[in-house]
């Protein structure tokens, strides 16, 4: 569904509210907020009752490559970063060991210097171990944020330019309304009802909605990929062998 269809449909449903005629929301204003939501949603939502968190957008993922240094044991992920780490290699070469203990994989390689073997992500900081005698390149293969979309009419060169109206491909096409318009939608209520002596119907409406969409997402996305656990090295004692 194109960016200005998305955007329509919003001021078709806001507008024709009788008490709506105030809101001043600019094509602008509406697709910022599109895009606001489409940044929530590939961070896993804003769901209600304890839901779990959606999976990435498999077609967020994406790889980037950052500079093990020999000075530190810690580099930032790159500004893309959303969520969602599924790997890290040396480039061109091996796969580095996952950590999800940080003072764990510290531990277990305090004052060791070579060919780092070992990450852990926190925030959007990744440390690696041991620290390299050379500076390193690592690939890292993660979920990016969503780019924003854009609607921009055609310009008469020279040189010439296209118009543009971008898709949210990143969603399923059949959940792209369901998903986007309503949380728009219950965004300009949320400030359209602020302060009225009622129970927010509309909010209420659209939030209901899109949260029935975030679940048809995930049922739609399936268990997210994980990589698998690593068997840590202090787990293979004597009472853990058979």
């Amino acid at each position: 569904m194109k960016a200005s269809d998305l955007v329509a449909e919003v001021q078709r449903i806001v507008y024709k509210a009788d008490y709506s005629g105030d809101a001043d929301y600019s094509s602008t204003d509406i697709l910022k907020i599109i895009n606001r939501g489409r940044t929530k949603i590939a961070g896993g939502g804003e769901r209600q009752h304890n839901n779990a968190k959606l999976p990435p957008l498999p077609d967020l993922l994406t790889s980037a490559t950052v500079t093990a240094t020999t000075t530190s044991n810690s580099v930032a992920m790159p500004a893309t970063y959303q969520r969602g780490l599924q790997r890290v290699n040396i480039t061109g070469s091996d796969k580095l060991k996952k950590y999800t203990n940080l003072q764990k994989m510290l531990d277990r390689y305090e004052f060791e210097t070579g060919t780092p073997e070992a990450y852990c992500i926190k925030g959007k900081t990744l440390w690696y171990a041991p620290m390299p005698l050379s500076s390193t390149s690592l690939t890292v293969y993660f979920h990016k944020y969503p780019t924003d979309l854009v609607i921009a009419a055609a310009v008469v060169g020279p040189p010439a330019v296209a118009a543009i109206d971008d898709v949210p491909a990143e969603i399923p096409e059949h959940l792209q309304s369901d998903l986007l318009v309503n949380f728009t939608c219950r965004e300009i209520y949320k400030e359209i009802e602020s302060g009225m002596d009622m129970n927010n119907p509309d909010t209420t409406k659209h939030d209901a909605w899109f949260q029935m969409a975030t679940t048809d997402l995930e049922r739609e996305l399936g268990p997210a990929d994980g990589e698998a656990e690593n068997v840590e090295d202090d787990y293979l004692t004597e009472d853990n062998i058979s």
